[in-house]
């Protein structure tokens, strides 16, 4: 080998050699940082996705609950807030739930009423009793 390196054009291939290690250690260290700034937007990343599915658990409670309270609304519930939170949350069925518990906690619902109308006053009629009627009757009649 020593041979080799004696020779007149050894020193030159030898620095050729060194040179072109030397680049491929900068490139080398070119991919490491690539790969740490990577890694490091990849965990970014990640962290941003886990808290956007956090939110969306979030968002998907609170509108799963906001319904919940609708309907014992739309029920009659009078603190439709605080029975919202004890219906199951694996209950599928949540109208049927509602009337369960409806007749076993009366209570905690506004009695219906039956409306049998007569209250009813159209915008361009005026609802005039008997004697209000007779009166008008009469005041037409008579030209006043």
């Amino acid at each position: 080998m020593e041979k080799e390196f004696n020779q007149p054009g050894a020193d030159s291939e030898l620095e050729a050699l060194k040179n072109q290690i030397a680049d491929l250690r900068k490139e080398a260290a070119k991919y490491r940082i690539n790969a740490k700034n990577f890694s490091a937007e990849k965990q970014t990343a990640e962290d941003q996705l886990k808290s956007l599915q956090e939110e969306l658990a979030i968002t998907k409670k609170e509108n799963m609950l906001v319904k919940r309270q609708l309907l014992l609304d739309r029920a009659g519930c009078i603190k439709s807030d605080l029975v919202a939170n004890i219906i199951p949350d694996d209950c599928e069925d949540i109208e049927s739930w509602i009337d369960e518990y409806k007749r076993d906690n009366g209570i905690l619902f506004k009695l219906e009423t039956e409306n049998h109308g007569g209250g009813f006053k159209p915008s361009l009629i005026n609802n005039l009793s008997p004697s209000e009627l007779m009166n008008t009757f009469i005041r037409q009649a008579a030209g006043r």
